[in-house]
C-alpha cells in the first residue's frame, strides 16, 4: 500500500501543533517551513483537518491553528477520515464478462470480493483507530508544548 504525502503531512501537522510551546497557534507558513512542504497543498489538508474538527483555526494578525482535541484522542484513523481516504469507490469494470457468460455468477464473485475487501478494510480501520499520534511523542514535551516554533525556524535562518 501506498500512503500518499497528505497522510504524512497531516500526521506531523498534528505532532507539530501538539508540541508547540503552550499550546498556542501556529501559522500555516511556519508548518510548511518545517515540514518543507508547499504552503498550498498545506493549506488544503489543514481545512481538510479542521472540518474534522482535528484542529482549529483562528484568523487573526495573531491567529494560526491548533489543536482541537487532545493529541491522546486523535488517531491514525481520524487522519484518514479528515483526509476522505476511506471514501475510495471500489468500482468493477467487469473484467469477469470476458471470462463467463453467466451474469448471476459475475455478480457473485464481484459480490464476494467487495465484501472480502470491506471485511478488511474494517479491521484495518480498526487497528489504525488504536494508534493514537500521542505514541510518537514523550509524555512531557505534548502536555504543555515545549518548542516555540517560530523562533526555531528563525534560528535556522
Amino acid at each position: 500500500m501506498k500512503i500518499n504525502k497528505s497522510v504524512e503531512q497531516a500526521i506531523y501537522v498534528i505532532v507539530i501543533l501538539a508540541l508547540q510551546e503552550g499550546h498556542a497557534s501556529v501559522k500555516s507558513h511556519i508548518i510548511s517551513e518545517i515540514l518543507r512542504v508547499s504552503d498550498s497543498y498545506l493549506k488544503k489538508i489543514l481545512i481538510k483537518l479542521s472540518k474534522a474538527g482535528l484542529i482549529q483555526s483562528n484568523a487573526s494578525k495573531t491567529g494560526g491553528y491548533q489543536l482541537s482535541r487532545d493529541v491522546e484522542e486523535i488517531s491514525l484513523k481520524d487522519i484518514f477520515f479528515a483526509l476522505e481516504l476511506h471514501n475510495d469507490v471500489i468500482e468493477f469494470k467487469h473484467l469477469s464478462h470476458a471470462i463467463f457468460d453467466d451474469e448471476e455468477h459475475v455478480r457473485e464473485g464481484e459480490d464476494k470480493i467487495l465484501n472480502e475487501i470491506n471485511r478488511g478494510l474494517v479491521s484495518f480501520y480498526n487497528e489504525l483507530d488504536k494508534f493514537k499520534i500521542s505514541e510518537l511523542l514523550h509524555k512531557e514535551a505534548y502536555e504543555k508544548g515545549v518548542i516555540e516554533w517560530e523562533k526555531k525556524i528563525q534560528v535556522k535562518k
